[in-house]
């Protein structure tokens, strides 16, 4: 029972961590244009605010029970680095930071 525990945790990690590529933007290669794709409509728009991707990261950092945790580095980090650090990299950090 408990390696079936461990492998459906690891899928959903899995699956959370490909999500959180694509809202976010770290998945490159998915943001270019493929070269056979002419002018086609993407059915579902995947830009979203800075803020709709920083509550997106406190969402899945609430599915580790580490929101609060998350949003106390992001607020140090931005205190602590006023004008070099955007909001968004903030939180990132700071999600990375408690997930590892």
């Amino acid at each position: 029972m408990k390696m079936a525990e461990k492998k459906e945790q690891l899928r959903l990690t899995k699956s959370r961590w490909k999500l959180l590529r694509e809202r976010i933007g770290r998945n490159i290669i998915n943001s270019f244009q493929k070269i056979n794709l002419k002018n086609e409509v993407d059915p579902k728009p995947r830009e979203m605010s800075e803020q709709q991707q920083i509550e997106e990261i406190l969402e899945e950092a609430n599915a580790y029970n580490l929101k609060w945790e998350v949003m106390d580095t992001a607020t140090r980090l931005l205190k602590k680095n006023k004008s070099d650090l955007s909001e968004l990299s903030a939180y990132v950090m700071a999600y990375h930071e408690w997930i590892k």
